[in-house]
């Protein structure tokens, strides 16, 4: 099916991937080899939409979803797996998405390593609002968090000033 990047055709894409979950490999394998930007960008439009209908289906693809994250390159498809990773994060807190410890210290140095360096401001409130929700999971996460968030507070345009007051007014409650 050949698609464009339209909204439209992004939903049917990942309607596609939900009725053929076996699809979510092959676009995770077309963003983790990275070999043609239009089909990684493409494939990470319809997973991100498959994901945000039914997280379930990334489950059984865990392994190359993380693989995939540490070889991403393009602010597209940053924002999608930092959103994924929001998503996972929020469902690893309700129990329904299990994480192990590996898992768990990749997804917290990816979004601490967007956090901090200059990204799209979507990248960094998809990655703080992700810290925040696995901040139980080591003791230093608070602090640093707090202090990254508050280090970048003056500087930043409304949305990351927004979702790290946010964040800090419940880091401090």
């Amino acid at each position: 099916m050949k698609f464009s990047s339209s909204l439209a055709d992004r939903r049917a894409m990942g309607y596609e991937l939900l009725k053929s979950p076996d699809g979510v490999i092959y676009c995770l394998h077309f963003i983790f080899e990275a070999i043609n930007k239009e089909r990684v960008t493409k494939s990470a439009f319809a997973l991100d939409q498959a994901v945000r209908s039914d997280l379930d289906i990334l489950k059984p693809h865990k392994i190359l979803f993380f693989k995939a994250l540490c070889v991403i390159e393009t602010d597209p498809v940053k924002r999608i797996f930092a959103k994924t990773l929001e998503l996972i994060s929020f469902a690893f807190l309700k129990g329904s998405f299990p994480l192990q410890k590996p898992e768990q210290d990749l997804m917290l140095s990816t979004c601490f390593d967007w956090l901090i360096a200059p990204e799209k401001v979507a990248v960094k409130v998809f990655a703080m609002q992700c810290l925040y929700n696995l901040r139980n999971a080591q003791n230093w996460i608070i602090p640093e968090l707090t202090a990254q968030l508050e280090q970048q507070l003056s500087e930043a345009g409304p949305a990351f000033q927004s979702r790290a007051r946010h964040i800090l007014k419940k880091l401090k409650n």
